[in-house]
């Protein structure tokens, strides 16, 4: 049975895979978000939801597992000194996410659904981050309750 750890955790070792994060240029990756951000860029893996809907007899069920990939990229110095870079680096993890659609066999399918870019204060320090929203679907057979 594949949980949002077994994913979150799937999503840390990608990510902290010393070639990939040589290709994208992170200098840390955190299970979990962080208040104080010492340097950057950084990528911290925040888990999500886990939606469940029966798809089968008997108590078959399709699983929705989300969880979050949030990039702080560096401080703000200007409004868009480091805009293009901070995208560019976010959708690199996109595209290495996508490299493995079955997550090493844990699920049936994962995509980034979706890809924000923005601001977020950490300890009284304005940096710009990028919050990657990844999903997968596994299906699991529940135990029979006769």
């Amino acid at each position: 049975m594949t949980g949002i750890v077994d994913m979150a955790k799937y999503l840390e070792n990608l990510l902290k895979d010393a070639d990939n994060m040589a290709n994208l240029g992170l200098k840390k990756v955190y299970y979990g978000d962080r208040q104080k951000i010492p340097f950057s860029p950084i990528a911290c893996i925040e888990t999500g939801e886990k939606d469940r809907e029966l798809n089968g007899h008997p108590r078959r069920t399709l699983v929705t597992i989300r969880n979050y990939v949030i990039i702080y990229h560096g401080n703000v110095r200007s409004a868009s000194d480091n805009l293009q870079e901070s995208d560019e680096r976010a959708e690199n993890v996109e595209i290495l996410i996508h490299t493995d659609a079955q997550m090493g066999g844990l699920v049936i399918d994962s995509l980034v659904t979706n890809v924000e870019s923005g601001y977020q204060l950490r300890d009284n320090t304005l940096f710009r981050a990028s919050r990657l929203t990844v999903e997968a679907r596994v299906q699991e057979q529940l135990p029979s309750s006769v």
